[in-house]
């Protein structure tokens, strides 16, 4: 039978998108600048390499690298070609368009960068067409191609080309052909954010390849959009500080998806949550938290500060325009890295603008938004981008959404063990055997600037003197001199050590800290930790209400009642009778059974009913009688604890129970509610 032949119609394909540079394979030995050829078919390639600019030869050495030899053949013969190439940023424009003048024949090279206004998608879209229609080649270069070249060019491109840096192959070969002398081994990653005309100045007619590598070395360690702050960082996991806000939580997270990323669990694309503005009060570490963010990644940090975007430039919209591009190019160009955007506020908030100068401010930021669109979510996109901001509540609207910058994490200031880690980090190996938590407290709600600060100065003031740092140094950095009399300061150790001894004799609470360094409207301070039961019983109520009374009665012993347990909501004096108030009214633990309202509906009741006000009167007056027994058994531990706090000014837990146990001091059973004199 006669053979059959089935004939199956073609579907065309879609334009091929090339994979950019920097994913080519890692040099190998037989990767020599022989077995990496210059494509003998296109013009431009080979003996007149000589004549050629160093830029151009190394952008026509980043094309053949990234692109396919059929492609590049297909680009010298074929009428009707429509081609468009995306570079990292918008010095790379212009050498490139040279360089692919080099390998084709085109009726027109259209070059943009987003410096006028003219270069918009829509313009230019008849001139692609005709050209196009009469069988001539179009080549689009740009650092944007959707925002900036024709859209029916970008929409019909034959061929697309996205560049990034050059691969160590590209730069093996450029230097090959300007200089004449083999480069030797080019490590992964050299040229990643350079600009392109510092890339292309290391490279140079009459020198050594080698000598070429290690200027291009150089020239990445020094570029300055780089952060060198990353080395003297923590990574993320060990910072401390973060917790509030959740903004460790999202670092954290991110770091997770990244190894996921490089271990080739999970696409890029599906790491959505990767860009954020941090917003928090001027020192908290936002910067210092982003550097960190960058270390745990293993990625390289750009930061830029949105304000200098207008102070380096005039004013001038186009300038202001170019900055942007250039900023946001050269951190695009380095691959996968963290773009840190410092006083991103700056960024003019449409809806709140000059209506004067509306039309400028309004088409800057939509420029910037624009700019942001194409590096966050474009189809080359491999940064991560943090804003930062002191007033978050001055961003334009549009700029924080899913797809831009996805939301707001807040970077609070640091509560007491969170101050106590970030001071053991900046103290280094300095008072190692020093319990911080007690300094920390009082210091907890500083900011990380604020706490870096103290151990600087710590550290200046032992330096001055000769010595070694003291607990004292450092103390004296976070608490204000102390300019009270002694008889007073005396008086307020007394009654902080009595609440100490108290907590721990009736076992209500376990003293975490204790110091006379005033706090607000407190001119010493007792931060306990209080035994909490599942079910409180009314002993235990009492035990915690003659603690809180103890002070008072230290008072008494040794002077006379004041005002310094009472006055303010959360004094002793005020703790104490919202507690027995709610005994009677709130939690069953009275004389009536009836539920007569929550707290706050107890001490109103304290305020107007004369017979409930008299009930809690009479508790209040027995469990003093039991708080003053308790200081008179007990007033040599107190004594105790109230010298050696005079002298510290702050003292820890551990430190009042080992002054305790010293003294023989132990717990006792919970005593009657008619009370016992000890």
């Amino acid at each position: 039978m006669p053979k059959q032949t089935r004939k199956t119609a073609r579907t065309p394909k879609p334009p091929r998108r090339l994979a950019p540079a920097t994913v080519a394979a890692p040099p190998t030995e037989a990767d020599t600048f022989e077995d990496f050829p210059i494509e003998p078919a296109v013009e431009g390639f080979g003996g007149a390499a000589a004549n050629l600019r160093v830029t151009t030869l190394l952008a026509m050495a980043m094309i053949q690298d990234a692109m396919r030899p059929a492609d590049l053949r297909r680009i010298a013969r074929a009428r009707g070609l429509a081609v468009v190439i995306g570079v990292p940023g918008p010095d790379w424009v212009d050498p490139v368009a040279r360089a692919m003048q080099k390998v084709g024949d085109w009726n027109e090279v259209i070059k943009r960068q987003g410096a006028s206004r003219q270069e918009r998608p829509e313009v230019g879209c008849e001139g692609v067409a005709e050209a196009l229609g009469a069988g001539r080649n179009v080549c689009g270069v740009s650092n944007a191609p959707e925002r900036y070249l024709p859209s029916n060019l970008v929409g019909l491109a034959d061929i697309r080309l996205d560049l990034q840096s050059p691969s160590p192959r590209a730069l093996r070969t450029a230097i090959r052909l300007a200089t004449g002398s083999r480069p030797g081994p080019i490590p992964r990653g050299i040229a990643s954010g350079l600009p392109f005309a510092t890339l292309a100045g290391c490279i140079r007619r009459g020198s050594s390849g080698r000598a070429c590598v290690r200027r291009i070395e150089a020239a990445a360690r020094a570029v300055t959009t780089f952060d060198p702050g990353v080395a003297d960082v923590r990574p993320i996991e060990e910072c401390h500080g973060y917790d509030e806000g959740g903004s460790k939580a999202w670092a954290l997270g991110l770091v997770a998806a990244m190894e996921e990323y490089r271990a080739g669990i999970r696409p890029w694309s599906s790491i959505e949550d990767r860009n954020i503005v941090l917003a928090g009060d001027p020192g908290v570490g936002k910067s210092s938290f982003a550097r960190s963010v960058a270390k745990s990644l293993k990625l390289p940090l750009f930061s830029t500060s949105v304000s200098s975007w207008f102070a380096s430039t005039g004013g001038y919209l186009n300038e202001i325009i170019r900055q942007v591009d250039t900023v946001i190019g050269q951190a695009s160009a380095a691959g996968h890295a963290v773009l840190v955007l410092e006083e991103i506020d700056s960024i003019p908030n449409r809806s709140t603008v000059d209506p004067r100068n509306r039309e400028y401010w309004v088409a800057l930021t939509s420029h910037i938004l624009t700019s942001l669109d194409s590096a966050m979510s474009g189809s080359t996109s491999q940064l991560i981008i943090i804003g930062a901001t002191n007033f978050p509540e001055r961003l334009d609207e549009a700029l924080v959404r899913p797809g831009r910058l996805n939301r707001i994490v807040r970077v609070g200031r640091p509560d007491a063990a969170a101050t106590a880690g970030i001071l053991r980090q900046h103290l280094g190996s300095d008072l190692q055997d020093v319990d911080l938590g007690p300094v920390a407290a009082i210091g907890a709600g500083a900011t990380g600037a604020e706490i870096a600060g103290w151990a600087k100065g710590a550290r200046a003031t032992a330096r001055v003197a000769g010595r070694p740092m003291t607990h004292a140094d450092l103390v004296a950095q976070v608490a204000p001199p102390e300019t009270r009399d002694a008889e007073e300061v005396l008086g307020i150790a007394r009654h902080e050590g009595a609440h100490c001894v108290a907590g721990h004799l009736t076992r209500s609470s376990d003293v975490e800290t204790v110091s006379t360094v005033p706090v607000g409207p407190y001119a010493g301070l007792t931060r306990s930790r209080v035994r909490v039961r599942s079910s409180v019983r009314r002993s235990d109520l009492d035990d915690y209400v003659v603690t809180l009374l103890a002070g008072r009665a230290a008072d008494a012993l040794w002077g006379s009642v004041h005002s310094g347990s009472a006055g303010q909501p959360g004094s002793d004096l005020a703790a104490a009778t919202r507690l027995v108030a709610a005994a009677h009214a709130s939690y069953g633990l009275g004389d009536s059974l009836a539920w007569l309202g929550d707290e706050d509906e107890a001490m109103a009741l304290v305020r107007t009913n004369d017979a409930f006000r008299l009930r809690v009167e009479e508790d209040l007056i027995v469990l003093q009688e039991r708080a003053d027994a308790l200081v008179r058994a007990h007033a040599g531990t107190i004594d105790a604890v109230a010298a050696l706090l005079v002298s510290r000014r702050v003292l820890s837990g551990d430190e009042v129970r080992r002054i305790i146990a010293k003294h023989g001091a132990c717990p006792v059973p919970a005593l009657s509610r008619e009370g016992v004199d000890a």
